[in-house]
């Protein structure tokens, strides 16, 4: 294997170049291998995991489980089973509940409750029950209309007669019609109450909704303001001043990370999982990105940086110096120097309202500059916000100065 090969090689003291090439061939292998096993045992779990909710009677986790699948590459043939047990579930829970609205609507019927009838009875109409089952309901909701308020209920039979014939009204398109037109006496009679009581209203507004109901809310709440103030001066009472909200940029406590010192690991590697993490390399060192389970890193940390290793440094490499030198040096036993990840916030309060996009972007080049990743976070306001800087140790506790340098000069004091 490639494994024993690199090995052979670096015991009889091959070329140093040659070795870590063939050493970057080897890791990437391995790291293709690893993938490969992760989304089979993912595709196996998800399997597994749509095989349970099948045999349950919940729709939610065999949803849940069949999204994970589908998330996960399993073969959509072999969800079939499943898509078709999940509309079975979804039909079976919606005859339910169309059965429990109907029976709702008879109990409610039978203690006389015609509005929550009414309600059960348009449950089961946008569940999609069958126009049988929706004809009998309304047929029990109309009959205890009728002996509740028989007027009122022989009004509503008149109008939807009325409409029913209304559509079938025929058009002969010669610009005459047959069609006589009808006014109801009700309508005229709701007209002239209306007048009155607009007439009554607009004599009846006083000095303040004359002046301030005009300007709507806004204007209200002025007058409101200013009347208080007025009885507040006649009574002597004087306002408190307001204070003004202070203005600048600070970062919050520093976490533990932040002061934290380095740590010493030793590597476990082996031939069939390498080092069992992934990485990519930075200025500040290797950030490690995942960490398997197989050969396992003790006191390795997603997010960690890896700042040396075997005695050489990792910093301030270009990208491919630093892979390279990490190839070259990794192996079982060697001994890496780790620095943590770390997170701090910051919050900006501003005197005037600032735009939230320039700040987004502002922080995006900021954090392209330094390696870091930059997030605003909603605030208090068009004024207030917070600011979430996160990466390498070293980064973060160099950049935190320049940061706030750069928000004080460009919001704070703009």
């Amino acid at each position: 294997t490639i494994a024993a090969a690199v090995a052979s090689a670096e015991a009889a003291g091959a070329e140093v170049q040659d070795l870590a090439a063939a050493k970057r061939t080897l890791f990437k292998l391995q790291k293709e291998k690893r993938e490969e096993l992760k989304r089979q045992k993912s595709v196996l779990d998800a399997s597994a995991a749509v095989e349970e909710a099948m045999k349950k009677e919940d729709i939610d986790k065999l949803d849940e489980a069949i999204s994970f699948a589908q998330s996960a590459g399993v073969d959509l043939i072999k969800l079939e089973p499943a898509l078709d047990r999940l509309d079975e579930l979804k039909e079976q829970q919606r005859d339910q509940r169309i059965k429990n609205a109907f029976d709702d609507l008879k109990y409610l019927v039978s203690e006389r409750d015609i509005e929550s009838a009414t309600w059960a009875f348009e449950e089961a109409q946008s569940l999609g029950a069958s126009p049988e089952e929706l004809e009998r309901a309304d047929k029990l909701l109309s009959d205890l209309r009728m002996e509740l308020d028989p007027e009122a209920e022989t009004r509503r039979r008149r109008i939807e007669a009325r409409k029913a014939k209304k559509g079938e009204t025929k058009w002969n398109y010669s610009g005459k019609s047959d069609n006589k037109l009808v006014c109801n006496d009700r309508f005229r009679e709701h007209e002239e109450e209306l007048q009155k009581r607009r007439m009554l209203a607009y004599r009846a507004r006083g000095r303040f909704k004359d002046e301030a109901e005009d300007q709507g809310d806004e204007g209200q709440e002025k007058n409101i303001k200013r009347e208080r103030a007025e009885v507040a001066k006649e009574k002597g009472h004087v306002p408190l001043p307001q204070a003004a909200p202070v203005k600048g940029f600070q970062f919050g406590r520093a976490p533990p990370e932040e002061t934290e010192g380095p740590r010493h690991i030793s590597i476990q590697f082996t031939s069939e999982h390498g080092a069992g993490f992934d990485h990519h390399p930075t200025w500040w060192g290797m950030v490690v990105d995942s960490i398997d389970d197989e050969p396992g890193q003790p006191g390795l940390r997603q997010g960690d940086v890896i700042v040396e290793i075997g005695g050489m440094s990792l910093k301030e490499l270009a990208p491919e110096d630093a892979t390279e030198r990490f190839a070259d040096m990794l192996g079982d036993g060697v001994v890496m120097v780790v620095e943590p990840h770390v997170e701090v916030i910051g919050v900006l309060t501003t005197m005037n309202p600032f735009d939230a996009n320039a700040l987004a972007d502002d922080l995006n080049r900021f954090g392209a500059d330094w390696e870091l990743s930059l997030q605003l976070l909603p605030g208090n306001g068009p004024c207030h916000a917070r600011i979430s800087m996160s990466g390498p140790q070293a980064a973060v506790v160099q950049a935190k100065s320049e940061l706030d340098t750069f928000m004080q000069s460009s919001y704070v004091n703009s």
